[in-house]
């Protein structure tokens, strides 16, 4: 990274881009039906955003809401999907599963580093959500992929970042703290390690049109959350010089 820190946040529109450039993000993460947790944006969507912005795009690809153990034609949704992004100028794409015994959907990513390379594979958080967290890691830290983004397991980033730090040291890809990345978090984090981290930074737009048949609160990036992140890392950075000056 030419940056000392990679500052990930997640869109879901062209101006949700425009406040997380404007507010220091490094990253652009494109996702669709935020409330949902995030599912696999329109392509029209996908299109717009690639062109909105000059910073690395990864598109996360969920074909449903709900769990991550995925039918066979779901998955292969998710791999017709990633290929399509990376032809229309996605840097990456956020993929990950799971079995039917909440392992780690491993047949998954070997599928997809075998259609179009590692170098275009970040790994979304269902690694956080198998029984056997660090076996499951194990295995996923000898695979030629970009990046993770992970809790270590932990409900949130910061209860997991010991354990980030420790896997950061072990693999070559980037692990991206995820999960609840708050300003003081991410500059404790920076402390005491981690320099890739992932955030919403949103907040609530109120509700514009309560219409009949659906919800109408929107919940867009709000670029000053994401300016807390940057100068909170940034704190961190300069108490470590002056630490070591």
């Amino acid at each position: 990274m030419e940056q000392p820190f990679d500052l990930q946040i997640i869109c879901s529109t062209p101006g949700d881009i425009a406040r997380a450039q404007r507010g220091g993000a490094t990253r652009i993460e494109v996702a669709g039906c935020y409330t949902a947790g995030g599912v696999t944006p329109s392509p029209g969507t996908i299109r717009h955003c690639i062109k909105a912005t000059d910073l690395p795009v990864i598109v996360s690809l969920r074909p449903r809401e709900g769990h991550l153990v995925y039918s066979a034609s779901e998955r292969e949704i998710i791999l017709h999907d990633a290929e399509w992004c990376i032809e229309q100028g996605a840097s990456q794409v956020l993929i990950g599963g799971l079995d039917g015994q909440l392992n780690f959907d491993f047949d998954l990513i070997e599928t997809a580093i075998n259609r179009f390379g590692g170098g275009h594979i970040m790994v979304n958080r269902a690694l956080d959500s198998v029984r056997k967290t660090d076996m499951d890691f194990e295995k996923l830290a000898a695979m030629p992929i970009a990046s993770l983004a992970s809790s270590a397991g932990a409900s949130n980033a910061i209860k997991g970042h010991e354990k980030l730090v420790e896997w950061q040291s072990r693999v070559d890809f980037d692990i991206y703290a995820s999960g609840a990345v708050l300003p003081g978090g991410a500059q404790r984090m920076w402390s005491a390690g981690m320099s890739c981290f992932r955030a919403s930074a949103r907040h609530s737009a109120g509700v514009a049109h309560e219409g009949r048949w659906f919800e109408g609160e929107l919940y867009p990036v709000d670029a000053k959350r994401v300016e807390s992140l940057v100068k909170a890392i940034y704190r961190a950075i300069k108490a470590e010089e002056e630490e070591n000056a």
